[in-house]
């Protein structure tokens, strides 16, 4: 399959609020779990921007490294962890062949139109 290389939650200008006000990027990044690539499992660690309970959303919007992630994702210079045989660095979100600072969003099955919402 083609790679999609787009994150539409960025792309949209989105983010996440969960039930105890912890902020991330997207539903993937909410919370850590395991999925699967190409018959491996793969990490997704949680990537919490802040809470709203400590910061207002607009200062956490605002926030330097956040605005930074997002233009990381928004050129999306990540490896291509979806279309390449794998290695032991595609096991998770930490990093990638890149040298990508987490989250590395490169084995995100959304951003690759594996997994799409309705």
């Amino acid at each position: 399959g083609q790679s999609n290389d787009v994150c539409n939650f960025i792309e949209d200008g989105s983010c996440v609020v969960g039930w105890d006000g912890s902020v991330s990027p997207c539903p993937p990044l909410l919370y850590t779990h395991t999925g699967y690539l190409r018959g491996y499992e793969r990490v997704s660690h949680k990537h919490i921007i802040g809470n709203i309970n400590e910061r207002s959303l607009l200062d956490l919007w605002l926030d330097q490294e956040y605005v930074a992630y997002r233009e990381r994702v928004h050129q999306f210079a990540f490896a291509p962890c979806t279309a390449c045989g794998g290695c032991d660095l595609s096991r998770d979100n930490e990093t990638d062949c890149f040298d990508v600072v987490a989250p590395a969003c490169g084995g995100c099955l959304w951003a690759q139109g594996v997994i799409q919402c309705p």
